[in-house]
């Protein structure tokens, strides 16, 4: 059952997100391993900075609400990582961890508390169609 993941479940998600990395194929990133910066960035969502949707042991997808770089007092919610383990792929579990994503970033836009929110594909992630849903493709990052 899904559910916002708390400070007992930090070990879990730490590792979930060793997982995530190591599967990305992100060189520049694959050895980088910086505990206290990860614990601190848990803190902050964990205090309200957003919100990690968690199915214990089996994946999670983990947001963040910061201010805009157009203008501060304009908040934009981003999904930071979208993990499921390996096991439980090919079930819904993905899916419905996006549906609590995308449920949590339309409400906040419904109480205007956020402007927009954010969905990040890599170029490893399988293809999912996020227009269905209504987002809409606008930058493509790349990397040297």
């Amino acid at each position: 059952m899904i559910r916002d993941a708390n400070q007992f479940d930090k070990k879990d998600i730490i590792d979930m997100c060793v997982e995530f990395r190591d599967s990305a194929d992100f060189d520049e990133i694959y050895a980088l391993t910086n505990t206290e910066n990860v614990n601190r960035l848990l803190d902050h969502i964990f205090a309200g900075a957003g919100r990690i949707f968690y199915e214990p042991q089996k994946g999670f997808l983990m947001c963040f609400i910061s201010p805009s770089i157009w203008d501060h007092e304009i908040l934009v919610l981003n999904e930071l990582a979208w993990y499921v383990r390996p096991k439980y792929r090919k079930t819904t579990l993905g899916y419905r961890l996006f549906k609590s994503y995308l449920d949590y970033g339309n409400q906040l836009k419904k109480d205007g508390r956020i402007k927009y929110f954010t969905m990040t594909k890599l170029d490893v992630s399988p293809d999912f169609d996020y227009k269905r849903y209504g987002f809409r493709a606008k930058d493509i990052n790349w990397i040297q």
